[in-house]
C-alpha cells in the first residue's frame, strides 16, 4: 500500500521524492529505531519535528521513545499462514492457543497430517507478533525458541524459530513443512506457497473484524519524530493518505482507512470493545 501511495503521491507532487527500497520494509522494531535515531542525529533544537522521515508500525510503539508521534493510518488485518502440508484450513480460536501454549506439537491433533508443528514467529517487539499474542492468545507469550535459524528445525520434531520480516517468515513458511506463521493479509495473499488459516471458520475480512468474529486485526499507525513542519514531506504524505485518492489506495490494497471511521483516532472495527 505504501508502495502505491508513494508513487502516486510522486506524480501528484512532481518535485517530491519518497525513496522506498527493499531495505525500508525490515519491520516495525527497526522502523521505529531508525526514525529515533535520525532524530537524535538532527540534534532539534527549535522543537520542530523531522520533515522527511516517517515509520510505520502494526500497533503502538513501545515505551521509550518519547519523541515519537502516533497518527492512526489504517486498519489492517493478519492471518495465520500454514504450510499447505499441515492439512488444515480452519482452526478454533482454542486449538490455535493450544498449538502455541505446545499442548499440540503434531497437526494430526487438530485433524490436520501427521506432520509435527514448526512454529515461524517474527522476532520480539513485532506488531504482527504483538497483536497475535494480545488478541488472539489472549496476552500469552509465544513458546521458547528452540534454533537461532528456521533452517536448523528438526524436521521430525515440534519446534519455533524467529525471522526479521514478513517476507522472510512467508518464504521460510513455504520451505518449512509442518510451519505454521502469521502475516498481514496482502503479503499472504499475494504468496502463492502459502495457505491462510481461518479462525472459528472466519476467514481475514474487514466485516468479520466489525462483527467481532474476527479477532486478529490491529492498527497502523505512522510515527514522526516530533511535529514534522506543515509544509515538509512528511506532513504532506500523511495528508494524503487521509484525503480521497489516499483512501482509496489504502481500501484497494485490503485496509480501512482510519480517516473513514466513525472515531478516526481510535481506529478500531465498528464492533471491537472500547478497551481491546
Amino acid at each position: 500500500m505504501l508502495r502505491e501511495a508513494a508513487r502516486q503521491y510522486e506524480r501528484t507532487c512532481p518535485d517530491a521524492r519518497i525513496p522506498l527500497t527493499a531495505t525500508s520494509f525490515k519491520g516495525s522494531v527497526d522502523g521505529l529505531e531508525t526514525l529515533a535515531a535520525a532524530g537524535a542525529d538532527a540534534r532539534l533544537t527549535d522543537g520542530r519535528g523531522l520533515g522527511d522521515r516517517l515509520a510505520f508500525s502494526d500497533g503502538p510503539k513501545s515505551d521509550g521513545r518519547p519523541r515519537l508521534l502516533p497518527r492512526p493510518v489504517a486498519l489492517s488485518l493478519f492471518t495465520l499462514v500454514v504450510h499447505e502440508d499441515a492439512g488444515v484450513e480452519d482452526l478454533s480460536l482454542k486449538q490455535v492457543r493450544d498449538i502455541y501454549a505446545g499442548t499440540v506439537t503434531n497437526w494430526s491433533q487438530v485433524k490436520g497430517n501427521d506432520v509435527p508443528v514448526h512454529l515461524v514467529s517474527r522476532n520480539p517487539g513485532s506488531g504482527t507478533r504483538t497483536t497475535l499474542e494480545q488478541q488472539v492468545l489472549d496476552g500469552r507469550p509465544l513458546p521458547a525458541v528452540t534454533t537461532p535459524d528456521c533452517a536448523g528445525l528438526d524436521r521430525d520434531r515440534p519446534g519455533r524459530c524467529e525471522v526479521g520480516g514478513t517476507g522472510t517468515l512467508l518464504d521460510t513458511v513455504a520451505a518449512t513443512p509442518g510451519a505454521l506463521g502469521h502475516s498481514e493479509v496482502g503479503a499472504a495473499t499475494a504468496h502463492d506457497d502459502v495457505r491462510q488459516v481461518r479462525i472459528d471458520g472466519y476467514p481475514a475480512t474487514l466485516e468479520g473484524a466489525d462483527q467481532g468474529a474476527y479477532p486478529y486485526w490491529q492498527t497502523e499507525i505512522a510515527y514522526t519524530y516530533g511535529e514534522p513542519p506543515a509544509d515538509s514531506i512528511a506532513a504532506g504524505f500523511l495528508r494524503y493518505l487521509a484525503d480521497e485518492v489516499g483512501k482509496d489506495i489504502v481500501r484497494s490494497k485490503g485496509h480501512r482507512p482510519c480517516a473513514e471511521l466513525d472515531k478516526p483516532l481510535l481506529c478500531r472495527p465498528d464492533g471491537s470493545p472500547a478497551g481491546s
